[in-house]
């Protein structure tokens, strides 16, 4: 495998060596061999960063799905990792206006999914400082505008609890539902 060969493989899988090696063992092999440097990681995952900044608005009905695959890759730590919080953040204040479905999945995101909660959002900004209580006023802004819809299912309530048990967690200041 050449390091175009990687990088296009990377690039395929948004640079998720689980799924690489799940999908493709044979290339993952190949791709572990080349044992690429963090630098040229660095590099490719900002290029992928850049390409998902450059898509999220673009198709308004998956802004959740791009926002999820945003923090997996600042999750990784090859990226510039603190411009890019940043500039998630800058994105997230613009979302209120998002649906109520994508409101939820984008809090759902912030606060994880698997059991230890480091899969999310607040994990990843609770370990650069600075940046906890933007995060946190920018989703409590989100949890408020998506509050003044109806809840079903309960799936939204269920966010907000995970979402403040994240912060507990990651000791993310948290405050009271507006």
């Amino acid at each position: 495998m050449t390091l175009d060969e990687a990088k296009d493989l990377y690039f395929s899988y948004l640079g998720f060596m689980f799924h690489i090696g799940r999908e493709e063992p044979e290339k993952y092999d190949s791709f572990r061999m080349l044992d690429i440097k963090k630098d040229t990681l660095k590099q490719w995952d900002e290029e992928l960063l850049d390409g998902l900044f450059a898509n999220l608005w673009t198709k308004p009905d998956r802004i959740w799905s791009l926002h999820s695959r945003i923090i997996g890759i600042i999750r990784r730590g090859y990226c510039d990792t603190e411009r890019y919080l940043g500039r998630l953040l800058d994105e997230m204040e613009r979302m209120e206006g998002l649906s109520p479905d994508q409101l939820t999945i984008i809090i759902e995101n912030m606060a994880g999914r698997n059991e230890p909660l480091n899969d999310g959002g607040v994990y990843i900004f609770s370990r650069h400082h600075g940046f906890g209580a933007r995060m946190n006023d920018i989703v409590w802004r989100l949890i408020a505008a998506r509050s003044a819809y109806p809840d079903p299912d309960g799936r939204f309530s269920r966010a907000v609890l995970t979402y403040r048990k994240s912060c507990s967690k990651w000791s993310v200041t948290d405050r009271s539902a507006p």
